[in-house]
């Protein structure tokens, strides 16, 4: 049986926050499809992922370290549901998330593509600040922004668009989004039904952070 919503989560090196992402999906109230793409973690992703695969609802993959657009769209190859929405291996769904959303888009037949909508758990209040790509200079609060996660939409989108592998394009999200405008109808979903974790550490984000602030663009 097709799920009404498939769900994707790429995960590299996500062994602690994992399970506590899937548990979030379990307290859904909608029919969902997990599916995990292991991008080549070097930790104890495999394992974790090996325990949620007990799940039947839980499709696992695993592929050699191809970047986040590459697992991305690892994932939508196997994705079947009438919805598609991303859930990133170190957040969490609130327990409203995926019946929110569904309801949104059967409300709104005009509408092919949502996001936004989130809490913000960080530890410092300048770690939740990112480079600002509308405007190509200063810094954001990542509420404000395209956040892969909070990405929910028709699976006919996925049919047209991808989203990119260049290692470069380090914001598929906001690149998605972007492209997305150009030919499907898309809206911010205001309503706050995800918790985004935004932890300082040595990801992508903060290796953009550092390159901006070199470059004079400061918080």
């Amino acid at each position: 049986m097709r799920p009404l919503v498939s769900v994707i989560t790429p995960a590299y090196n996500a062994a602690l926050t994992l399970g506590r992402a899937h548990e979030s999906l379990r307290g859904q109230n909608a029919d969902w499809r997990h599916i995990i793409v292991d991008d080549g973690s070097t930790d104890g992703t495999a394992g974790v992922i090996t325990a949620l695969a007990g799940d039947s609802r839980v499709i696992a993959r695993r592929r050699v370290n191809g970047g986040p657009g590459a697992a991305l769209n690892s994932g939508l190859d196997l994705a079947d549901g009438e919805y598609v929405a991303f859930l990133d291996a170190d957040d969490e769904y609130l327990p409203d998330h995926l019946e929110a959303h569904v309801q949104e888009l059967e409300r709104r037949g005009d509408v092919d593509v949502l996001w936004g909508g989130m809490t913000v758990e960080a530890a410092r209040p300048e770690d939740a600040y990112v480079p600002d790509m509308d405007r190509g200079t200063g810094f954001i609060h990542v509420s404000e922004c395209v956040v892969q996660g909070t990405i929910f939409a028709r699976r006919r989108v996925f049919d047209r668009l991808r989203f990119s592998e260049e290692r470069a394009v380090w914001y598929q999200d906001y690149d998605f989004i972007q492209r997305a405008r150009a030919v499907f109808a898309v809206e911010r979903f205001h309503r706050a039904t995800y918790r985004y974790y935004r932890a300082q550490g040595g990801s992508v984000v903060d290796g953009a952070k550092a390159s901006w602030r070199a470059a004079g663009r400061h918080l």
